[in-house]
């Protein structure tokens, strides 16, 4: 690992996985994948919390998604049916809409620019833009390894401020089955990691990308606008 130390570049090798994993993401129209999370909190003193998620995802290409997360801190339902994002918060029964651009990776990029977090949304945007070493220093392949059964291709890439590692699946399936992302420069350097179960024939349930509030919960603003002032949906 001692290239991680380097100004080197991603090496061809680590470039082929990825472009195999965005070609595999590309194709399928239709997908769900469960996320297993852990992320770390830090405290005082330097002291470590860890936190666990389940994130769930459902996309239909180009423009819905639907995302649920249940976790030890906080739960959350996100669904985007190609014209408004819904996010809704169950512990509070509250609940937010905006108009938003007409593509998955367009709303994705939006979410990215302006920090609104949600589970896996990194991978959803880099999934569809295809550019992962975006500000990446380093990236190189460290070898073979193994993710709850499955062979998989270990990489691991330096940015400015964070260190992570992509485990793709081998073969004609190159899907992301693990990502770990370490935060230098912060007390304690917190981690976070995702272990990814895919269903490329997943069957979301006809009203998955329809969001209808649940009885008595209240609408607030949502302060993060997802669509320039006169902007096309």
């Amino acid at each position: 690992m001692s290239a991680l130390q380097t100004d080197s570049v991603v090496t061809p090798a680590a470039q082929a996985v990825l472009d195999r994993m965005t070609a595999s993401m590309k194709s399928m129209s239709t997908v769900g994948v469960t996320a297993h999370i852990t992320r770390d909190e830090v405290l005082a003193f330097g002291y470590k919390l860890q936190h666990n998620e389940t994130a769930r995802m459902w996309l239909e290409r180009p423009s819905r998604m639907r995302v649920e997360l249940a976790g030890d801190v906080k739960n959350r339902t996100y669904v985007y049916d190609g014209s408004q994002l819904m996010v809704y918060a169950p512990d509070l029964n509250v609940y937010a809409s905006a108009p938003a651009p007409g593509t998955l990776a367009e709303v994705a990029k939006k979410l990215l620019d302006a920090g609104v977090e949600m589970p896996l949304i990194d991978l959803l945007y880099h999934g569809n833009a295809g550019d992962l070493t975006e500000d990446v220093r380093v990236g190189l392949v460290v070898g073979d390894s193994e993710v709850e059964g499955v062979a998989t291709d270990h990489l691991a890439f330096r940015q400015p401020l964070v260190d992570w590692q992509l485990w793709v699946e081998k073969g004609s399936r190159a899907l992301p089955r693990k990502l770990l992302i370490t935060t230098r420069y912060e007390v304690g350097d917190p981690q976070y990691q995702a272990i990814l179960t895919w269903d490329a024939n997943a069957k979301p349930a006809s009203d998955a990308f329809t969001f209808v509030p649940p009885a008595g919960a209240r609408k607030i603003e949502f302060h993060t606008p997802l669509l320039a002032s006169g902007e096309a949906k």
